[in-house]
């Protein structure tokens, strides 16, 4: 039995395809990501432009392709997320690709995602529980996926969710919003904590109920992050710790740059070279606002979450 898990953000397009075998084992045969645009045209309107359209259609005859490459799935299960869900034409959008592929695209709520991104990242992270699921230390941490469309905050004690929600804040969003010349100014800095301030007072409830003392970063930028430190170092770790004091320096030479020069830094994606100064900013404004001991990345996300899911679906029918 073999499944294909799409995530259709923003900005990227990611697929995962595992294989579910007799024996209870659930292999990964092959991953893919690529630039799917789906804000080109621009968010604000509150429409998937034409062009975005293209540009979608594009990747996922690319995703389609590589599945076929690595010998097909039984069955695709593809997750739209904010792009999609908050566009009027977001149905329209779905349906065009549904009847072009042949798929289902399930539009998920923002609370749904956050749900899908910690059932992934847990699975990169097992090694910070106790017996019990909990985190070893006996602390809380505070999970971040940062998307082109909207950020996902997950509140966790290692075993269950305590708190979860999506803000409509992506960083596809942020670029247009504070539509800046290059290198950032401390202006622009500063008004994009501040906005960004206060559409999170709910955060900083939660924060304060549960001190979360550990900071998780999902996927995406911070995927770029670590290769950018590690110069593409730990690919095989499913997670890693990267150090404050180091995401603080890239932070000082990402602000300082502008897209040609991220171009030639070992270990930049090419898809997330204008949105990767916000990622970091944004980045660096929770971790001051957060104060957590330790931060780890996690190469794992809402496709992981979501094959979990379908292999557990998978045991319970053989049962």
């Amino acid at each position: 039995m073999r499944a294909a898990v799409l995530d259709l953000g923003t900005n990227v397009f990611n697929m995962i395809l595992g294989e579910f075998t007799p024996q209870g084992e659930c292999r990964i045969i092959k991953e893919y990501k690529c630039a799917a645009k789906l804000g080109a045209g621009g968010l604000s309107n509150g429409l998937i432009a034409l062009v975005a359209f293209d540009t979608a259609t594009a990747a996922l005859e690319k995703i389609m392709g590589a599945i076929q490459e690595a010998g097909g799935a039984d069955m695709i299960v593809p997750y739209a997320t904010s792009a999609v869900r908050d566009a009027a034409n977001g149905l329209e959008f779905a349906e065009q690709m549904n009847s072009r592929f042949g798929f289902r695209i399930r539009i998920i709520p923002g609370e749904r995602e956050a749900e899908l991104i910690f059932k992934g990242i847990m699975q990169s992270v097992q090694g910070l529980r106790g017996a019990d699921g909990k985190f070893s230390s006996g602390e809380n941490a505070l999970m971040l996926d940062i998307g082109g469309g909207s950020n996902e905050f997950i509140i966790t004690d290692g075993a269950e969710i305590l708190w979860k929600r999506s803000f409509p804040i992506g960083m596809a969003r942020m670029r247009e919003k504070f539509n800046y010349p290059e290198p950032i100014s401390a202006k622009v800095i500063e008004e994009f904590e501040k906005f960004n301030d206060g559409v999170l007072q709910e955060l900083w409830k939660q924060v304060e109920k549960y001190r979360p003392a550990i900071f998780i970063g999902s996927s995406g930028s911070f995927d770029t992050f670590k290769d950018l430190i590690f110069n593409c170092g730990y690919a095989e770790l499913p997670s890693i710790e990267l150090k404050m004091e180091d995401l603080a320096k890239l932070n000082d030479v990402l602000v300082a740059s502008v897209a040609s020069e991220r171009l030639q830094m070992p270990g930049m994606s090419q898809i997330r070279v204008d949105y990767i100064v916000l990622a970091s900013v944004f980045t660096q404004f929770i971790l001051h606002k957060v104060q957590p001991k330790i931060v780890y990345q996690s190469s794992y996300s809402l496709k992981e979450g979501g094959l979990k899911e379908e292999f557990e679906k998978y045991l319970k029918e053989r049962i």
